[in-house]
């Protein structure tokens, strides 16, 4: 009896701070080969991304997958467009990610809820961005919708740093006394 193989994972499932680093890592590649002419258009594991337009322009339709004989995709080409569709969603969010990391450390805190809002469209069992959409909400003293973030966070699986961040927020804030 043959052993099954495991599918292949897409890229777009990992963590978005993994996703990041991975972009980085590619920026940082290109400019040292100092080939990318373009450097708002980042790739990572295969894919890229234009983040030099608001919004994101979409390109033409893929062509369809191949039809079997029971009018179904070929599973390789219907897992392809999918994975391509998570990649271009996860792609987003870790831009979205990055900029309201940046707006947050400027203590634009408004600016970093919208991007982690958008970000959390695209990527919404991501715990990392509950925690950091959950830390915006703190700092505009909207505990209740940090709170809960906070809880959502705990419910996915990903990093520990994250559960961890998430639990230790819910214990200092349901101590803390009500304003």
């Amino acid at each position: 009896m043959f052993a099954q193989s495991a599918p292949l994972s897409c890229p777009a499932d990992r963590p978005v701070d993994d996703i990041i680093a991975e972009v980085h890592k590619e920026q940082s590649k290109e400019k040292e080969r100092n080939t990318n002419p373009l450097p708002q258009i980042y790739c990572s594991w295969g894919w890229c991304h234009d983040a030099s337009t608001t919004p994101p322009t979409i390109p033409e339709p893929a062509p369809r997958a191949e039809v079997t004989g029971h009018g179904n995709a070929t599973p390789t080409t219907a897992t392809l467009e999918t994975c391509g569709d998570a990649m271009k969603m996860a792609l987003e969010a870790a831009h979205n990610v990055e900029i309201g990391d940046y707006s947050f450390g400027e203590k634009n805190f408004s600016g970093a809820l919208l991007r982690y809002k958008d970000a959390l469209e695209e990527k919404p069992g991501d715990p990392a961005i509950h925690v950091r959409l959950a830390r915006v909400f703190e700092k505009l003293n909207r505990i209740p919708q940090a709170i809960e973030q906070y809880n959502i966070a705990q419910r996915f699986p990903g990093p520990k740093k994250w559960s961890d961040e998430a639990k230790s927020a819910l214990q200092r804030l349901q101590r803390a006394p009500s304003p």
